[in-house]
């Protein structure tokens, strides 16, 4: 097991293997480095020196009171690149993990990045006045207010996420085994992390964005992401790139992993 401690102490798993230019893979929340890229890592680390990190509270990693945030998280992967003295990174987030990329950039820049994939992410999660790609394409925010209270009430608020992730399903004792892996993360501090996600707007950082960027986003039957965001995005994003997986939901990495990997691959190559 390799660690990298944070800089308030917490231990921060990495998975690392192969060799080549940098690729860091920043995973959905509440699911883990080992458990999430199930269908990727092999692969990837043919081309790729391939890091996958596992955010605080979640899988091997440390489980603190607090704080939890997407800033801590995003700072944790500042603290992880600098002790492992990475440059010219491509760093790809799927979902929590976009968001954190999002908020990494937003307060570090460019620091040892060359590239972003943005994989299924949202900018913005709640309704608001002009704002066509809420999740779920309407989510006002008495309903994240009421999602945050239930997640008070009982963890089974927080289990049905994953009936929502894919366009096809897998089979049950696939399913148990990804369960099992959100409960690794603490109850409390999943709710800290949707709280944040729903108070986070990224909308008006898109435009800064000056590095190479890959937008990945499916498209059969996508709850979480109905609409074509990854198209308005990548009309925020000076010359991003845009795949369309027809045949994937909210896991094109999973669901479509022979292109996805092969995409990564080619991107993160340069």
């Amino acid at each position: 097991m390799a660690y990298i401690h944070a800089a308030d102490g917490t231990p921060i798993y990495y998975r690392e293997q192969g060799s080549g230019p940098p690729l860091i893979l920043l995973q959905g929340l509440m699911l883990t480095a080992d458990g999430f890229w199930t269908h990727n890592l092999e692969q990837l680390s043919r081309s790729c020196r391939t890091i996958a990190i596992d955010h605080r509270s979640h899988g091997q990693s440390g489980k603190p009171l607090g704080p939890h945030s997407i800033r801590q998280c995003a700072e944790d992967l500042k603290d992880v690149l600098d002790a492992l003295e990475i440059a010219d990174a491509t760093i790809a987030g799927v979902a929590f993990g976009a968001m954190v990329l999002l908020e990494y950039r937003r307060h570090f820049g460019n620091h040892r990045i060359a590239r972003l994939a943005i994989i299924e992410a949202q900018v913005r999660l709640t309704n608001d006045e002009g704002w066509e790609h809420p999740t779920f394409g309407d989510f006002p925010a008495e309903a994240g207010a009421g999602f945050v209270a239930a997640c008070h009430e009982s963890r089974d608020a927080l289990t049905g996420f994953l009936a929502g992730a894919f366009g096809t399903p897998p089979g049950e004792a696939e399913m148990a085994r990804m369960q099992h892996e959100a409960w690794l993360t603490p109850t409390a501090a999943a709710i800290e992390f949707v709280e944040d996600m729903i108070a986070a707007d990224y909308r008006d950082d898109l435009a800064s964005i000056d590095v190479p960027t890959l937008l990945i986003y499916g498209r059969m039957n996508n709850v979480p992401i109905p609409s074509e965001i990854g198209q308005w995005i990548a009309e925020q994003i000076p010359d991003a790139r845009l795949e369309r997986f027809e045949d994937a939901g909210h896991s094109p990495f999973y669901e479509q992993p022979e292109r996805f990997n092969r995409l990564i691959a080619e991107f993160a190559n340069g």
